[in-house]
């Protein structure tokens, strides 16, 4: 008995010892949710005892509703910020420090940010967003993103090098504090902002894109994206290239264009890993998981458009040929979609989340049946 107790222990020790090399990140943690939608991150940030949602955006500073005017005890800074959002649109922004920002029990102290108005980000996640939690309140925590408990773990213990993760050193953009990490697509380097504000993959600016593009590809058109200050709009081709970083091949990937952005690594691309933001050491981990690279998709997008729905983006395959960029859906499924608010829009997006399959009937009244699938299926 004593030496089975003892063989016990031992093996009880040895496990607790490679659980510490393994997980160091654990320990003296604070672990939060996050919902999920549309391939943004939304996280609760408590002001004055309020909870508030924020949009978790590695690509920005931070920026908050300007409705909260006033709330936050501001302090007004000489400087004056241009920022430049996902489209290369340019604008400029008084700068604001405040210490009345927190999550969970982290209270973070002297926080610039930005006030602007950010109310259309409501249409999109179908509740009210008070702001984007923006790199710059990062610093000097790890943050762990692990998208499949939907949960962010944040410590401020840098991780150890593993053999299982992919270790990227990153270079942190003036001011925001925005990571930047070289890869490598299809022979080609390309610096990248590693954006968890971006719902893409890969997201390559069109010169970039036309280094690396074949003749077999899928085309989006419509609206494309939409951020601060600025709409895109036009086509986006989009395919899987083979992506390098460090010397490790990381597979196919989707990787897409866009005419106006910077190169971008967007959450579809995370959501594949346990995602380590090591604001520390200036590094990404890369933790692999069983997911692989797709993208699901009825094909179309809708959008409220002054009390009508729309279809604002759709892929260009012979299977929507009869549908177009403009068309205004009077019924999704047996809901009527004649006359619409943002009530009954929400309504729609939860029955497109969580059906797949839809019967939409436009303007003049024929019925289209839509799957949804994974669209990447279209480039074999």
């Amino acid at each position: 008995m004593k030496q089975s107790s003892f063989f016990i222990m031992m093996r009880y020790k040895i496990f607790y010892a490679f659980a510490l090399l393994l997980f160091p990140l654990f320990f003296s943690a604070t672990t939060i949710p996050f919902e999920y939608i549309d391939g943004k991150i939304i996280i609760n940030v408590d002001i004055k005892n309020k909870k508030h949602n924020f949009i978790f955006d590695t690509g920005a500073l931070t920026i908050i509703s300007s409705e909260l005017k006033g709330s936050l005890d501001e302090k007004k800074s000489n400087v004056i910020f241009e920022a430049t959002d996902a489209n290369n649109s340019k604008s400029t922004m008084d700068l604001f420090s405040t210490n009345e920002l927190k999550v969970a029990d982290i209270k973070f102290k002297n926080i610039n940010f930005s006030f602007a108005d950010i109310s259309w980000m409501e249409s999109r996640a179908c509740k009210k967003i008070s702001g984007i939690f923006g790199a710059n309140m990062m610093a000097n925590k790890v943050w762990r993103l692990d998208f499949k408990t939907k949960t962010i773990v944040i410590s401020d213990q840098s991780i150890k090098n593993s053999i299982e993760g992919i270790s990227i050193p990153f270079t942190e953009a003036n001011f925001t504090h925005s990571p930047e990490a070289s890869f490598k697509i299809r022979n080609q380097n390309f610096n990248f902002l590693f954006d968890t504000g971006a719902g893409n993959g890969f997201t390559l600016d069109s010169n970039s894109y036309n280094l690396v593009k074949d003749n077999n590809f899928l085309t989006f058109e419509g609206l494309l994206s939409q951020s601060l200050s600025s709409v895109s709009k036009g086509e986006r081709q989009f395919d899987v290239m083979e992506v390098e970083v460090n010397n490790t091949v990381l597979g196919k990937q989707i990787v897409d264009n866009s005419n106006d952005s910077r190169n971008l690594v967007g959450t579809r691309f995370m959501e594949n890993y346990i995602v380590d933001l090591d604001f520390i050491s200036k590094k990404i981990i890369l933790n692999k998981t069983e997911k692989t690279p797709e993208y699901n998709s009825f094909g179309i997008s809708f959008a409220p458009v002054e009390n009508h729905l729309v279809i604002v983006n759709k892929l260009k395959i012979p299977q929507l040929s009869e549908l177009n960029v403009g068309d205004k859906i009077i019924k999704v499924n047996n809901m009527d979609a004649s006359k619409i608010s943002l009530k009954s829009f929400c309504e729609i997006k939860t029955i497109m989340d969580n059906n797949q399959i839809i019967i939409i009937q436009n303007e003049s009244g024929k019925e289209f049946r839509l799957e949804k699938k994974n669209i990447l299926q279209y480039l074999n």
